[in-house]
């Protein structure tokens, strides 16, 4: 990770970032069972723990990027159950075989290579692991924004570097993978939208020569997809659930 999460686009990563669908945690707790003990790895600003945190589990939030655990701090002082890490999916700082479920939101794409057998150590014989993403549903959106910011120097440069997409095969192998999918949808005003466009570490930063060009394509395909001042952003969280071999 670098050092380019900073703390003005944390908080906007928490205050605008799209929302996960809550009522997969109960479908979740559904397959798996009791659970005792939950890490969130590349927590953020423990968005998706806060979900958890009426369980009755101890949830751990691991992350490794300063700003987004000082904001995840911020927020989880009124869940006692939660405790934010210092650390990373490569190295959790977990004991051996103490965690009963782990969850991955939106940072799967972020892991390198060495963090699959750090969560294998980590997990329980008979734990499950559940990689939690969202995407796009308006294809014409989507076609419309993401292939042009793709273009931008600074935020090409950052993906590059960020982003190792590994496959969700190299965690679960050959073993079953149960899948959850949940229709979402929002409307946005321009500050909620750009907001969210801000938020990512991968955005410009307001110092760097493309910014203004960011801000640009962003406006431009607000304005053409809004509707009384408001867009519409259709997206689907979708769950891969399973249980690694050990």
């Amino acid at each position: 990770m670098t050092d380019d999460m900073t703390l003005e686009k944390a908080l906007l990563y928490e205050k605008f970032r799209l929302p996960y669908a809550s009522e997969m945690v109960d479908d979740l707790l559904k397959q798996v069972g009791t659970v005792s003990v939950v890490a969130d790895i590349g927590a953020g600003t423990c968005q998706l723990a806060r979900l958890f945190a009426n369980s009755g589990a101890q949830i751990y939030a691991v992350e490794p990027d300063p700003a987004m655990r000082q904001v995840a701090a911020d927020v989880s002082k009124g869940y006692p159950t939660i405790q934010v890490l210092d650390a990373s999916a490569e190295q959790t700082t977990l004991p051996d075989n103490s965690i009963d479920l782990i969850v991955i939101g939106n940072a799967f794409h972020r892991f390198q290579p060495p963090a699959v057998q750090e969560l294998l150590r980590i997990l329980k014989p008979a734990g499950w692991v559940a990689v939690i993403y969202y995407f796009f549903t308006n294809q014409k959106f989507a076609d419309s924004l993401f292939p042009k910011l793709g273009q931008l120097k600074s935020l090409a440069s950052r993906s590059n570097q960020n982003w190792h997409r590994m496959p969700i095969e190299a965690l679960f192998g050959d073993r079953p993978i149960h899948t959850l999918h949940y229709a979402q949808s929002v409307a946005e005003d321009w500050a909620a939208f750009w907001g969210s466009a801000r938020s990512g570490i991968e955005a410009p930063n307001p110092d760097e020569e493309d910014f203004v060009q960011f801000e640009r394509l962003n406006r431009e395909v607000f304005d053409a997809f809004a509707v009384n001042d408001h867009i519409r952003i259709d997206y689907e969280t979708k769950v891969s659930l399973g249980q690694p071999k050990p």
